[in-house]
């Protein structure tokens, strides 16, 4: 992770490494912490072995925008996703299929709390992301992931859309005016999890622009 923040070119202000463990980054300031000590702060169970803290730009919504329109690709919307696990999976599957820009709506994770980093394994730091309300989000027209009601993924031009919007598992969409596009799945299951959804529309996407 901390490889990948500094490929991205965040700033290291501390990075602090258990004793016995090495890593070398450019840093303001190095640290080693004896074993127990660094057992203490860290938040896993098994960490391994580094921990620092970073300067992360905070973005707007313009910036997420231009980014996704550059590359001709959907913007990614978070719409409530509020367990971190699943904002880290989708961003990781977001840069893997090549997505540049992600926004997050209130009420979703912290793209940049530790669990949701983990879970990205780093790939949030290759994002441009921006926290956003709707109203940021006015001049886009586009798809919200639906478990159900919405038309079939293999029907819709999703990869031409200005945003593709994923909301929570409990509650769904916070807005009823989106265009629905659902992943059909097999008889008897009732929906996928939100990462898994967003991996499948995420690469089907990624398949349509290489065409």
């Amino acid at each position: 992770m901390l490889a990948e923040a500094e490929a991205a070119g965040l700033e290291f202000e501390v990075v602090a490494v258990r004793e016995g463990d090495e890593f070398t980054a450019r840093s303001g300031r190095h640290i080693t912490l004896a074993r127990g000590t660094f057992r203490t702060v860290s938040q896993t169970v098994t960490p391994q072995g580094v921990i620092a803290i970073a300067k992360v730009k905070e973005l707007d919504a313009s910036a997420a925008i231009s980014a996704a329109r550059g590359r001709h690709w959907p913007l990614v919307v978070l719409d409530g996703v509020q367990d971190p696990g699943n904002v880290g999976a989708i961003c990781r599957s977001a840069a893997a299929a090549g997505a540049p820009a992600l926004a997050v709506l209130p009420g979703s994770a912290d793209p940049y709390g530790a669990k949701a980093v983990r879970a990205s394994a780093g790939n949030v730091f290759r994002l441009t992301v921006a926290r956003t309300s709707w109203s940021d989000l006015a001049g886009l027209e586009g798809y919200g992931a639906a478990a159900a009601g919405g038309a079939p993924l293999g029907d819709v031009p999703i990869e031409k859309a200005g945003m593709i919007v994923l909301g929570s598992e409990t509650h769904g969409l916070s807005r009823s005016d989106l265009k629905l596009v659902t992943v059909h799945l097999s008889e008897g299951v009732e929906s996928l999890n939100v990462a898994a959804a967003a991996a499948l529309i995420l690469f089907e996407v990624k398949r349509r622009l290489a065409a």
